[in-house]
């Protein structure tokens, strides 16, 4: 540790209201950080939290403790008191502070940037002198040639070297849908050896030592392979139709775009200027009258989100003479089905009966305000009616999109479906089967122009049913929920993963990092 006059002191102004979550401030290993307050907190007793960690004790992102202020005159005198922390552990830590019964009237995120070494000597190499060299792993071939395959970046004067992941690949062979996140990929080693993740960490170790080269790779939180072993076996780590029934429109959807192109390559739509082979305007627009004369009225969409009418008023009929004053609110309101079957949304019946109010129990008055709902959930359901063709006017759009760049398939599948094809009206049934359902999972991919903080496969979004998704398929999306209690394999998973990568490697780049969900990727760093 520096002496106190050597020391560098930076110093960081708290002022209420002031949240600098979008603030980047570098700092520097064995730098002092003072926290002092502006005019704004003046007077006020202000308590400040950070989750840098007391020294010998590991870090925890969301452990964390309170500052106690410094007085240098010996006065308790706002004007010169600081809080300090003396930074030596590289890393990112918030801070926030608070006053009175306020806990956050401000907060924010500093980085303490890491100190690089290299060579026999292990001298400094500063980070803005960072040359860096990607190799697609999966071109490498075998590691006991990767020396001299690498030795090219170290003669071409690179200081590091970016590895897409070393893990075993999906059946696609993308770099980055990994079938197995913890095993090392069994392609790199030659016939009679089997390498493992030991032996990338001796490789990286020479290369820092003898090349004076760091290394560095990928992490993918955001998605598995769709061929991944451990998928199948937990299928609760991905968004299926039973963990997330919202879904089933959106894959019933898909399923009839999949016939539609089975029969298209059966040269079943010929006669109505639909070719197997799509080759100009004229095919796509023949699409796209199929899609609205045959596709979207035999899956009949709307109905997932309507009320099956004469069960409302059944019921309706049955409360009415005990009416007795509800307290609901006047207005009808629908319960969207939170298990999404067809005609399963229910009527809010205290909002019924405080909105249809018979003038007495007279039979003619019960059967007027019968007559009345019926009317009204005629209306509700044609509304649902109505916006559901907002949402196919917007995916026969994408659908003709797609076409237009995809070769085969007509576009690409929305979810995985690892059972043999049958017809449409049988795998309609598989809906109600949850040993089955739990199998369609959702593929990943981006959306595009939408907002990268919001998760479009959770409940509220309809980028799957609208088909807007630009979507991977070879790879499943992952479903990590709010916290480990909510899919506590997926969790223990890519925590093994984390760990492996960042004990042989000397840093991580996030793949994928733009819908990555922020709690994820902190707890994981």
């Amino acid at each position: 540790m520096l002496p106190q006059h050597l020391k560098q002191i930076r110093v960081l102004m708290l002022n209420d209201k002031q949240n600098l979550e979008r603030t980047l401030f570098r700092l520097e290993q064995g730098f002092e950080l003072q926290f002092r307050l502006g005019p704004s907190l003046q007077g006020r007793r202000v308590t400040l939290h950070t989750n840098y960690p007391l020294d010998g004790q590991r870090f925890e992102r969301h452990n964390f403790r309170v500052l106690p202020w410094n007085y240098p005159t010996g006065r308790e005198d706002d004007s010169d008191k600081f809080c300090s922390l003396d930074l030596q552990v590289a890393g990112s830590y918030e801070y926030y502070f608070g006053y009175g019964d306020t806990e956050r009237s401000g907060s924010g995120y500093i980085v303490v940037d890491p100190v690089l070494r290299v060579g026999p000597d292990l001298h400094v190499l500063p980070l803005d002198c960072i040359t860096i060299q990607t190799y697609l792993s999966k071109c490498l071939g075998y590691m006991d040639d990767w020396p001299d395959r690498l030795r090219v970046a170290k003669e071409s004067g690179y200081n590091m070297i970016h590895f897409t992941p070393l893990q075993t690949l999906g059946e696609s062979r993308s770099c980055y849908s990994l079938a197995d996140q913890l095993t090392f990929n069994p392609e790199f080693s030659s016939p009679g050896q089997n390498y493992s993740w030991a032996d990338v960490g001796a490789l990286v170790e020479k290369l820092k030592k003898d090349w004076n080269m760091l290394c560095i790779t990928d992490v993918v939180y955001n998605h598995t392979a769709a061929n991944s072993v451990w998928i199948k076996d937990h299928p609760e780590c991905g968004y299926n139709l039973v963990n997330s029934p919202h879904l089933r429109p959106a894959w019933v959807l898909d399923r009839a775009i999949w016939h539609l192109t089975t029969r298209m390559a059966e040269g079943r739509y010929e006669a109505k200027g639909l070719p197997a082979n799509i080759t100009n305007e004229s095919h796509l627009n023949a699409v796209r009258s199929v899609l609205w004369q045959e596709v979207f009225p035999q899956i009949k969409l709307w109905e997932f989100f309507q009320v099956r009418v004469d069960g409302a008023v059944d019921q309706f009929r049955a409360l009415l003479p005990n009416l007795a004053k509800t307290g609901g609110e006047k207005g009808l309101r629908i319960i969207q089905d939170p298990n999404y079957r067809r005609y399963g949304n229910t009527v809010d019946m205290d909002s019924a009966l405080e909105t249809f109010v018979p003038h007495s129990p007279s039979p003619q008055h019960v059967e007027d305000c019968c007559g009345w709902l019926r009317e009204k959930l005629n209306a509700l359901n044609e509304e649902q009616h109505e916006i559901m063709k907002q949402h196919q006017e917007k995916a026969a759009n994408c659908i003709v999109g797609n076409i237009v760049y995809e070769k085969n398939p007509l576009v690409t599948r929305y979810f995985t479906f690892p059972f043999q094809d049958m017809a449409l009206e049988q795998e309609m049934q598989l809906l109600d089967q949850p040993g089955k359902a739990c199998h369609f999972l959702a593929h990943n991919g981006w959306v595009m122009g939408d907002d990268p903080l919001r998760n479009f496969a959770e409940p509220g979004s309809n980028v799957y049913l609208r088909r807007e998704l630009v979507c991977w398929g070879d790879s499943v999306k992952l479903r990590y929920g709010q916290g480990p209690e909510d899919c506590p394999y997926l969790w223990a998973h890519m925590q093994k993963y984390t760990e492996i990568t960042a004990k042989y490697f000397h840093g991580v780049r996030l793949d994928n990092c733009h819908s990555t969900p922020l709690h994820v990727a902190e707890v994981m760093s």
